[in-house]
């Protein structure tokens, strides 16, 4: 497991580019107690690794014209292979659906999506649900307030 080839150095390291991806390198290795090219080495080993799988900018939706989240529950009419790996290509390809997930229990997919107003989520709904033959049912959870936001991954007592 990746958690066993770490130290405390990157345990910090990673704490500290969950919180800000920018800071540069001169900070932290001073925060962590290292110099920069040995911190350096160890944010690109981080990366090799896949501890570190990308660095994106968090952006809220809202801010950008998108004012709603749903949270929609998705179960398939059949889960054979080829089902689950087209709807799994299908979710990817939509701009709208931010996060998607494939989950046991009741539903097979959990889909995080944004929408400019409840006529485009139903414009969305109709398109890759209701007219899917391969979805047997969906429910949709509208977020009325975010609780937490995108947290940063624990990384102490791991």
């Amino acid at each position: 497991m990746k958690n066993d080839l770490l130290d405390s150095f990157d345990r910090k390291l990673v704490e500290l580019l969950q919180a800000d991806a920018q800071r540069p390198v001169s900070a932290l290795a001073e925060t962590v107690g290292l110099s920069p090219p040995a911190c350096y080495r160890r944010i690109r080993r981080l990366r090799a690794i896949g501890v570190i799988e990308r660095e994106i900018a968090i952006v809220r939706p809202r801010n950008l014209g998108w004012p709603l989240s749903m949270i929609v529950l998705v179960s398939l009419e059949r889960e054979s292979a080829h089902t689950m790996n087209e709807m799994m290509e299908i979710f990817r390809d939509e701009p709208e659906i931010l996060e998607a997930w494939n989950v046991t229990g009741d539903h097979d997919f959990a889909l995080r999506i944004v929408a400019r107003d409840m006529e485009g989520y139903d414009d969305l709904a109709q398109r890759l649900f209701a007219a899917n033959d391969r979805i047997r049912t969906f429910k949709t959870l509208v977020v009325i307030r975010e609780v937490k936001p995108l947290s940063p991954v624990p990384v102490n007592g791991a």
